[in-house]
């Protein structure tokens, strides 16, 4: 064990933190309104639930009730604070254990910052938990005022054990997914996992009594769950109490004793795998483009696809483009009549998810992985609008290749697609990505920001939050066409409408390109630096 003065040692690591995040990215004020209007929207969606639970939680009987209804609740609460990180694809803010080295302060004071900062995971949890715990503790039939303090000891100990799983959790996520083909497996089967269950629903592969069965599981034995719910029901609820107790010391040394293994290890990433032998076939593939393009285009459209196509965290997104934008869709197509809208357009709906998909790691920060290599950008004599087109024809590959995915498996989904579905997909796909791609050169300069390739899930920032709120309005044009041809039921009006919303995005392309190319000729310096910079010793996931 390190010792050192740990008040001291915890200042340091704020500080460098502060100082790390202090020089703001371009964009200034509307930055920080990026980052703002989202996190209000998503916190007030939480609050709103919150005061819901609050209301119900008030007026709910009998005490029977209360309590299996509390078990489940918690249990939910368990789940949600320990597997949503992972399945949103990021882990959340956490130590960088690799920075912390030269900072004199305690392994224990370590892990009881890691602790913390799991709070950030769990925030929706906890403003649940307060709406629960306050309206319970005005419901007379568990107990009114009188029982407000114990209802807070069982919550508050149920977020402790929260907290310490978490930091073991995460630790043990980092450990599992240190090796490259292991972490892209295990995340994507992870990702999978978190859509089986509507997926079962939706084809009515798990019955009602099945499902029931499964939630009764939730008020039964000495769970977390239940021996929380039990505490704050039964002040008579002594054993209950020592098994809240022991599960909560449990989830400490559990915690505790993965942050420690993973502080002594170098958590370096798994780049001594053996190369497969397919990166002879993609290398080849990716020389094409130099058959068609003249340089210096061919040359860096041949360097994206070769850097993408290696990268852990694209292979993966690429992936999940076209088999878990599948399983997300299909349910909803499969619940309703045979010509449903949803099913019939199953092939646009998965090929437009996917490219949005591919936007977080390919055009929509275009420099993201180029980091310290974004340099050549100032040193090479290549224009400006070379870079961006190259960029942009390498993402389009992708894109197509994604499409050509999502069709063999909407074809192997359904066998009785329509030919005409899937060639419309070709059509509307390419169409809305001139639009992405506009917002997305915009972004490239405007919210730049380095992308660990390693890294399976990182903290979009703000250049996401962009995307969020613009990507209804880019998809706009594109669905004037469809609510044409609902309305006129005519074939010719969509197509009509979706040429002028090809010929809308070649505008908007065209002009968003001029403006992307003239922000990266003006702030070529400033974009490489904050390319270029690492971040503090709290890592951002």
């Amino acid at each position: 064990m390190r010792s050192g003065a740990g008040g001291s040692g915890i200042g340091a690591i704020l500080r460098a933190q502060w100082l790390s995040l202090r020089r703001g990215t371009p964009g200034g004020l509307s930055g920080a309104l990026l980052t703002l209007i989202p996190a209000v929207l998503w916190y007030g969606f939480w609050s709103a639930l919150a005061f819901a639970v609050h209301l119900i939680a008030r007026e709910m009987e009998p005490r029977e009730l209360i309590a299996k209804s509390l078990s489940g609740g918690l249990m939910l609460g368990l789940c949600y604070w320990q597997l949503a990180p992972v399945l949103s694809a990021s882990l959340g803010a956490s130590l960088d254990l690799r920075k912390l080295r030269v900072y004199p302060i305690s392994d224990n004071r370590l892990f009881a910052l890691e602790v913390l900062l799991r709070l950030a995971s769990g925030v929706e949890v906890l403003l649940v938990l307060t709406g629960a715990g306050s309206g319970l503790a005005r419901n007379v039939a568990a107990g009114g005022l009188s029982a407000a303090p114990r209802i807070a000891l069982a919550l508050a100990a149920f977020v402790a054990l929260n907290l310490a799983l978490g930091a073991g959790v995460r630790s043990l996520i980092e450990r599992v997914l240190a090796r490259k083909r292991v972490r892209e497996a295990a995340t994507f089967l992870i990702a999978m996992l978190a859509v089986l269950p509507q997926l079962l629903i939706a084809t009515r592969a798990v019955s009602r009594q099945t499902l029931d069965r499964f939630l009764d599981f939730s008020s039964g034995g000495w769970s977390p769950w239940e021996v929380a719910a039990r505490v704050a029901m039964d002040d008579r609820g002594g054993p209950a109490f020592v098994a809240l107790l022991a599960w909560t010391v449990a989830a400490y040394l559990f915690g505790r004793q993965l942050f420690l293994f993973n502080l002594r290890l170098d958590l370096q990433p798994g780049a001594t795998d053996a190369p497969s032998s397919r990166e002879g076939l993609i290398d080849r593939f990716c020389r094409l483009p130099s058959l068609l393009l003249p340089d210096p285009e061919a040359a860096i459209v041949e360097k994206e696809l070769l850097t993408l196509s290696r990268t852990p965290r694209f292979r993966l997104v690429f992936v999940m483009g076209f088999t878990f934008g599948l399983v997300v869709w299909l349910p909803t197509s499969l619940g309703g009549e045979g010509s449903s809208v949803m099913q019939r357009n199953l092939p646009v709906l998965v090929s437009v998810y996917a490219l949005l998909m591919l936007g977080q790691v390919s055009y929509w920060n275009a420099f993201g992985f180029d980091r310290a290599a974004a340099q050549g950008w100032i040193c090479w004599p290549v224009p400006a609008r070379k870079i961006f087109m190259a960029k942009n024809f390498a993402a389009g590959v992708f894109v197509l290749l994604e499409m050509i995915a999502v069709m063999l498996v909407c074809i192997a989904a359904q066998r009785e697609i329509r030919f005409v579905k899937l060639a419309e997909a070709f059509v509307v796909t390419p169409i809305v990505a001139l639009y992405l791609f506009s917002a997305g050169n915009l972004s490239s300069v405007h919210f730049p920001r380095a992308m660990n390739p390693e890294r399976m899930g990182q903290n979009p920032g703000r250049s996401q939050s962009l995307l969020l709120l613009l990507f209804p309005l880019m998809l706009f044009p594109v669905l004037l066409a469809y609510w044409g041809r609902r309305v006129f039921e005519s074939d010719a009006v969509f197509a009509g409408l979706l040429a002028f919303a090809a010929v809308l995005g070649a505008v908007v392309y065209w002009i968003a390109m001029d403006s992307a190319v003239g922000t990266l000729d003006r702030q070529r310096e400033v974009i490489v630096s904050e390319l270029s910079r690492g971040s503090g010793p709290v890592a951002r996931e």
